[in-house]
């Protein structure tokens, strides 16, 4: 008889602890399916009573913690969290969410301060490690960044979790220098082969820019060369200014003078807009054009419009361009078509009378290591090189640049 009563009261204490953690389970399912709905307040009024009710139970904890961040909430969330995370010995799973709040947070040295104590339980957590290279790469400290993705990238195949980070890395850099070559060739009729080329050397200041560029360029056996400077000022938001100065040695090849400036407006939703201005100064004559652009992004795409408006000949270009950009891998794909006298590579002709040119071109930059971009471009023009005579020409350029 007191085996059957121990059985039956064994039995029962069985199926009481299993409705509880029933009773459990679905409370948490039906929490999660309130965060699923951003409800956030309702998900902490059905797990906020169980976790009083079961003060044990530390995944409970955990998950309002969790809430909490996600609501927002941090410094409410880093309160629940920090018993389970500062002890002796921590809870794994109480480090990861309090690890989320202090950098969702921004309080990078905190979150530093927790991956490290992770990362000693797993120290070959790529989520963590990717964590705590983000909050070096914010506060500055780059060169440990970038020595724990070297590290990482050689031992466990992660390269991918921190492409980005040394993107963001690399584009601090302030130097760099590009070297370029252009070759221009025409046929029916053809002409001798135009050789153009630059160097550049470009550094960055805090909300500034500015370049240096000699160029040169060989034309019907004359060499003549074309130094200039571009500065970039940067104000609030995200406009900025561009302006541009440079002199010729001599007359033919390059304009005199030149000159330009073009203010890039604070952009509006997924549009930007510039107005600018162009000034070259010719042996007989002076070029103005007017400019400007209307660019719409959508995704990692760029459909843009550029206008050119030569004063002197009272005659409109146009440029159409669409570019596609992978930030991550700083890559640069662009298709332009072009119908006017459109300045190309700080090139442009002072025409007596106005010609027409029909142009098709593609550019691309391809990233080589951390520092190298090599970016291959080509146009082809339709050009009436006299008024009723048209001709084939073909542009072929190559661009170098390392920065450092």
């Amino acid at each position: 008889m007191k085996f059957l009563y121990y059985s039956f009261f064994l039995l029962f204490i069985s199926f009481t602890a299993l409705a509880q953690e029933i009773n459990i389970d679905a409370v948490v399912a039906e929490a999660q399916l309130e965060v699923k709905n951003n409800n956030f307040d309702k998900a902490l009024a059905l797990i906020e009573p169980l976790s009083a009710k079961f003060p044990e139970n530390e995944d409970l904890k955990i998950y309002t913690g969790r809430i909490y961040s996600w609501k927002k909430e941090y410094n409410t969330s880093i309160k629940i969290l920090s018993p389970m995370a500062d002890r002796t010995v921590p809870n794994p799973d109480a480090l990861l969410a309090i690890i989320n709040s202090y950098f969702w947070s921004e309080q990078f040295e905190k979150t530093i301060y927790y991956c490290d104590k992770y990362l000693a339980i797993d120290p070959n957590s790529t989520d963590v490690l990717t964590i705590k290279v983000k909050c070096l790469e914010k506060l500055n400290r780059d060169e440990e960044a970038l020595a724990i993705i070297e590290k990482e990238s050689l031992t466990t195949n992660s390269t991918q979790a921190f492409k980005g980070i040394s993107t963001l890395i690399g584009r601090k850099t302030k130097n760099a220098i590009a070297v370029s070559y252009l070759n221009v060739s025409t046929s029916n009729p053809g002409q001798s082969p135009l050789h153009y080329g630059y160097v550049e050397y470009s550094h960055k200041f805090s909300k500034s820019a500015i370049v240096g560029r000699a160029n040169v360029g060989h034309v019907n056996n004359d060499t003549q060369m074309l130094f200039e400077t571009d500065y970039y000022q940067t104000f609030s938001k995200k406009n900025y200014l561009y302006v541009n100065a440079g002199l010729s040695t001599g007359e033919t090849v390059f304009p005199v003078a030149k000159a330009g400036i073009e203010y890039y407006f604070i952009p509006h939703k997924n549009f930007d807009y510039a107005l600018g201005l162009r000034f070259m100064h010719f042996e007989t004559e002076n070029v103005t054009l007017l400019t400007g652009q209307l660019a719409y992004h959508t995704g990692v795409y760029t459909l843009a419009y550029r206008p050119y408006y030569d004063t002197a000949n009272e005659l409109f270009s146009h440029v159409v361009s669409v570019e596609n950009r992978n930030e991550e891998k700083e890559s640069i794909l662009r298709v332009e078509l072009q119908y006017g006298n459109v300045p190309y590579l700080y090139l442009y002709n002072n025409f007596i009378e106005p010609l027409k040119a029909y142009r098709a071109g593609i550019q691309y930059q391809y990233r080589l290591g951390n520092s190298f971009f090599v970016r291959p471009v080509f146009l082809y023009e339709y050009e009436e090189y006299l008024p009723e005579e048209y001709r084939h020409r073909f542009n072929a350029q190559l661009i170098i640049t390392k920065r450092f």
